[in-house]
């Protein structure tokens, strides 16, 4: 297989049926993570949600980083919980590629982004938990977070932690950014940060010590056009950590 100059994004498929009256299943990825990935550089590759390690390992060796995207909730059996009534809907065998996915990234120190369910993902993948729903398990008061008509709309603030990865990003400690999730990190995963919370003090933004790992719980690339900064996110990722990683391939 030919080599290629521009780094390869790998990206996760999610997994679904059409709808309620046809079961037909497919794996989607949504345009805007493929705009983003090519606006800012990358080659957006798909990785079809198949729970097959050796097909896993074969997509994984044609890329130069992961992008985990947002989707449904992340089965709380992966940390060690009952369902909570609020929890949404769950694809088991959609968190276990995802698991085998990181593993693999996680070895090579490949550069991973997860974004929203991705964030989750990552962390419960490093051993950490999830508020199933924030606004019945969150110790404290919190914002409305599950902004479903605003996804586009940058609504609150965020306090971004000095000399983190998001830091270097927009070097400044406050970013406003938009919001669409009922759960968020919880107990943190093992060789993890947080670097950025909200208003409330729910995690919006999460690290690897090693700095490979990044994980944003708003959805930039929902906001490259309104909002042009949140493009950083993407040409960084790229531009510096994936592209750095090539060059070590």
């Amino acid at each position: 297989m030919a080599s290629t100059s521009v780094p390869v994004i790998g990206i996760l498929g999610n997994y679904s049926t059409l709808s309620s009256t046809n079961s037909t299943e497919r794996f989607f990825i949504n345009k805007s993570y493929m705009e983003a990935v090519r606006l800012n550089g990358g080659l957006p590759m798909p990785i079809p949600c198949v729970d097959e390690p050796e097909y896993l390992k074969i997509c994984v060796d044609m890329c130069d980083a992961i992008l985990l995207p947002g989707g449904i909730d992340v089965d709380p059996r992966f940390y060690g919980e009952n369902p909570h009534q609020k929890l949404g809907t769950v694809q088991t065998d959609m968190d276990e590629v995802a698991f085998k996915l990181l593993e693999i990234a996680f070895a090579r120190k490949m550069p991973v982004l997860g974004i929203c369910r991705g964030e989750q993902v990552i962390n419960v993948a490093r051993g950490g938990s999830l508020y199933q729903d924030i606004a019945a398990n969150y110790e404290k008061e919190s914002m409305m977070h599950q902004q479903e008509a605003h996804t586009s709309i940058a609504l609150h603030t965020i306090k971004v932690e000095k000399g983190s990865l998001l830091h270097d990003i927009f070097e400044s400690e406050d970013v406003r950014v938009n919001t669409f999730h009922h759960q968020s990190v919880k107990a943190l995963g093992k060789d993890l940060v947080v670097t950025a919370v909200a208003p409330d003090g729910i995690v919006e933004a999460i690290e690897s010590n090693d700095k490979t790992v990044l994980g944003v719980q708003w959805h930039p690339e929902l906001l490259i056009h309104k909002q042009p900064e949140m493009n950083r996110i993407f040409e960084y990722f790229i531009q510096t950590m994936a592209t750095g990683y090539k060059k070590t391939k």
